[in-house]
């Protein structure tokens, strides 16, 4: 592995990091006035981004598929706690959009895998 890639694997977990913090963050504020369908986007953004770069962090295919499901499981698991808040409401459509980021990341990533892992200077 050369330093550029090392320094490429460095900053995806970063980033993994950053990003899940960020989207536990804002799962839980409160929020304000948004423009109808935007926090639909937002949520198919944030575990899209969030399941993208656990595929690119995590090397073993088991460990990607793990990630895969927490992000499944976080998705549904803010919502239910949402629920909970007095400043926030449990949406089904929230869940859906949340689950779609995440199938979206891994229809990207699948056919890309290839090109990635040689970047990364990763052999099969």
């Amino acid at each position: 592995m050369t330093q550029l890639q090392n320094y490429l694997f460095l900053a995806s977990r970063f980033l993994l990091v950053a990003v899940l913090a960020i989207v536990v963050w804002a799962s839980l504020k409160s929020t304000g006035d948004t423009i109808a369908g935007s926090d639909k986007i937002a949520h198919f953004l944030a575990y899209g981004t969030l399941a993208g770069l656990g595929l690119i962090s995590f090397r073993r295919r088991i460990n990607q598929i793990y990630f895969l499901l927490f992000c499944l499981a976080l998705g549904g698991s803010m919502e239910l706690l949402q629920g909970m808040l007095p400043h926030r409401f449990m949406g089904w459509d929230d869940m859906l959009a949340n689950s779609l980021g995440v199938v979206t990341a891994v229809a990207v990533y699948w056919p890309m895998q290839d090109w990635i892992n040689r970047v990364l200077g990763r052999t099969s």
